[in-house]
């Protein structure tokens, strides 16, 4: 089988191809009626290339697509103001150009939303800009979803200050994080990797739902989350943010972009700084982890009409320090090390005559140091590894049958200690993980309303010494051109670290016990609609969608006895089913309103218990949030609250249960937060508050007293562990 994959990729790759593909769209003017009038003669053109078109007496265009995406396409004509835009795909453009002297019109009509759903795109794919981002403090990735219902984000235990997210009723660890599509968070990175992503740094957010691509890996179960950090030439010369808020925490971010010259380049800086004792439910356990933080990343970029290259360094150092406070009678011990080093780089090769090929290489390189210690557990953790991806696209007749194909590669070296608590040998354990894989990927455009994208990956996996077979299909049909109707298949792959994946348990005394693990493996179903439309001259957005990921085999984490920390492979049924409904609409001139409501039934069987609700998995989720701007956007107000219904915790001696029930549910509760804006001509001041109603879970730390007892657990968390807090921070641009 592996020699036919082989040869059916080197046939294909001979296949001579024509066609061009194009982007349409269409330049309108919103006069004072409200009515759209179309602007013949424009010029839209491709930043930094000569591929370009002019608009037709209906003021509808056609130009050939870019060599590579994302790219920033420019719309000009005389009297009116320019028009930039970045674009992540190919997707249908609906332009408003605006009279060079009615500048209020451009923040009145021409408004960019800051979160889009695609109605174009083959998979389900929801774009979030930086200005959705700045709509909180978002000082990480981890924060940056506070006004989206499809991510979750919840704290992982009540003494490391660590996040997690959940994505369709499933852990984070299912879901694929990328950074520009290649890994970011995986292997050792996946306990504390949130916090390394400042959220200045990033420009747009993609969230995949269900099966993405077969080009970007094996590990996407729920979905992906895809980061694209600001590039060179859309980047502002100088950007500094400086953030505080009430507990004393300190941030400085500092971002340069070089715009000109042959070799274009970003640097990121980013410094966290957090000293403070603080026991707000005076349980002698801090409320939040001393923090030192260093990050820095720089971007290099090279492009000319054959070649696009680009690199990035990237190092950080972090230190936590957190557990009881001075003086205590029973001491108890939080110290997090990590310091990381990162190297990247992206070639592509492209043939200007044929915008339709073009070829890739995807490089990574990586070393992460880890050591945390809990009290009497102490974990160490030091993961080596290189990535390499390489993608040949090309079409077949024309540019509706696109075709990419390639391998890739992903190596791994873990060398990981665990003393303490567990009755496994797991001192200095070195595992090599080699992944060779080959995948293809077909896609098929029919006029604007039908999309096909269906792929299989064969990864070859050196300790089970199986090869995978993943295939996937994605559906799209826009019966109208304001709905899409979607539908999605695929399988998943990964391979567990099960002790860093699940870091937080360390922060508890339980018998860890690890048992002779296999690779995960399942399915992932769904089918989505989104609908756009008008009312009363005022755009709105429904999307529904509906998905369930069926495990083959799943490492079940076992923490269903209080002392006890048990994993082991499925014996049995484990799945998730997740419905989500989103509504979007302006509701009057620059007053937006945003609601969702999900469903989540998540149940894994469980050795002694049988088949049981996920522990810590919300049963359903509700978001509302409300986004004003005045007159040039000179004031920005947004207020966002969101609900968390019920999620089982596992049964302990110290949680009251009801008479007969064998475990607790938690109490639904409410979230709000707000912030204030106000923007100069370059400068922006920010004020805000998260939990403002201060709802905190009772007891976080159970027998916090006595923190070597086997009652002793920091780790059942489902609720926030900290107030109210107020913030207060800048941001000051040169572009």
């Amino acid at each position: 089988m592996q020699k036919i994959i082989i040869i059916a990729i080197v046939l294909i790759a001979n296949i001579d191809t024509k066609a061009q593909d194009y982007l349409k769209g269409k330049v309108v003017e919103i006069v004072k009626d409200g009515s759209e009038v179309p602007i013949p003669g424009a010029n839209v053109y491709w930043q930094g290339t000569t591929i370009g078109a002019g608009t037709l007496r209906d003021g509808d265009f056609s130009i050939v697509e870019p060599t590579v995406f994302p790219a920033t396409i420019v719309v000009s004509f005389v009297g009116y103001q320019q028009y930039t835009q970045l674009i992540e795909a190919n997707t249908y453009l609906q332009i408003y150009l605006t009279p060079s002297l009615e500048l209020k019109e451009v923040n009145v009509k021409g408004k960019i939303n800051t979160t889009k759903f695609s109605t174009v795109n083959s998979i389900n794919m929801q774009t979030l800009s930086a200005g959705e981002l700045e709509k909180a403090a978002c000082c990480n990735l981890s924060e940056s979803f506070s006004t989206n219902a499809t991510v979750d984000v919840n704290f992982t235990d009540a003494v490391s200050g660590a996040r997690k997210i959940q994505m369709l009723g499933l852990d984070g660890a299912y879901t694929q994080i990328t950074q520009e599509n290649m890994p970011l968070i995986r292997g050792i990175s996946s306990a504390y990797g949130l916090s390394y992503v400042p959220g200045t740094w990033i420009e747009s957010i993609q969230i995949i739902k269900g099966s993405g691509s077969v080009v970007n890996g094996f590990e996407s179960f729920a979905g992906q989350i895809n980061l694209e950090y600001y590039k060179p030439e859309s980047a502002p010369k100088l950007f500094w943010n400086g953030y505080t808020n009430g507990h004393g925490k300190l941030e400085n971010n500092l971002l340069f972009a070089k715009k000109y010259g042959a070799w274009k380049s970003n640097l990121f800086t980013h410094v966290n700084y957090f000293d403070k004792e603080l026991d707000n439910n005076k349980d002698g356990f801090l409320d939040l982890p001393k923090v030192t933080q260093f990050n820095v990343l720089n971007r290099w970029e090279y492009k000319d009409n054959n070649y696009h290259i680009g690199f990035t360094v990237r190092g950080l150092v972090e230190d936590r320090l957190g557990g009881t406070i001075e003086n205590t009678l029973n001491p108890y011990d939080v110290n997090i090390h990590n310091d990381l080093l990162e190297f990247t780089s992206k070639t592509g090769a492209i043939q200007p005559n044929n915008p339709g090929k073009s070829a890739g290489l995807q490089t990574s390189f990586r070393r992460h140091n880890q050591k945390a210690i809990f009290g009497e557990n102490e974990y160490k953790g030091l993961q080596e590894s290189a990535y390499f991806n390489l993608i040949r696209q090309t079409y077949i007749g024309s540019t509706n049958h696109k075709l990419k194909y390639g391998s890739s590669y992903y190596a791994d070296r873990y060398t990981e200690s665990v003393a303490g608590n567990i009755d496994t040998d797991f001192k200095n354990n070195v595992r090599v993980d080699l992944m060779t894989g080959f995948f293809s990927e077909y896609s098929y455009k029919w006029g604007e309303s039908f999309n096909l994208t269906s792929g299989i990956r064969a990864d070859y996996y050196n300790n089970s010494e199986e090869i995978n077979y993943l295939p996937r299909l994605n559906m799209k049909y826009n019966p109208t051109e304001k709905m899409a109707i979607r539908f999605s298949a695929g399988k998943a792959f990964r391979v567990a670290n099960v002790i860093v994946e699940n870091a937080s348990f360390l922060a508890s005394n339980r018998e860890i016990s690890v048992g002779n693990l296999k690779p995960e493996i399942a399915w992932n179903y769904g089918a989505n609609i989104t609908y756009c439309f008008y009312l009363f001259g005022r755009e709105g957005t429904i999307n529904a969608d509906a998905y369930h990921t069926d495990f083959e085999n799943q490492i079940v984490v076992d923490i269903e006895n209080q002392n006890e920390l048990s994993f082991y492979n499925l014996e049995g049924e484990s799945y998730a089913t997740s419905m989500q409904l989103d509504f979007a609409y302006e509701l009057f001139d620059r007053f937006d309103v945003k609601m969702a409501y999900k469903v989540n039934d998540v149940k894994s069987t469980y050795d002694d218990e049988g088949i049981k609700e996920t522990p810590l998995t919300p049963k359903d989720r509700a978001l509302l949030n409300f986004a004003y701007a005045t007159n040039f956007d000179k004031w920005m107000f947004d207020v966002t609250a969101n609900y968390v219904g019920e999620s089982r915790v596992p049964n302990h001696n110290l949680i009251p249960v009801k008479v007969g029930v064998s475990d607790d549910f938690s109490d639904p509760f409410y979230l709000y937060n707000a912030q204030i804006t106000k923007k100069f001509r370059k400068f922006d001041v920010y004020v805000g508050g998260e939990n403002l109603l201060g709802y905190t879970q009772d007891n976080p730390i159970l027998d916090s007293r006595k923190p070597t007892s086997s009652a002793f657990d920091a780790s059942l968390i489902y609720a926030p562990i900290n107030g109210r807090m107020i913030y207060a921070g800048f941001r000051f641009k040169i572009k």
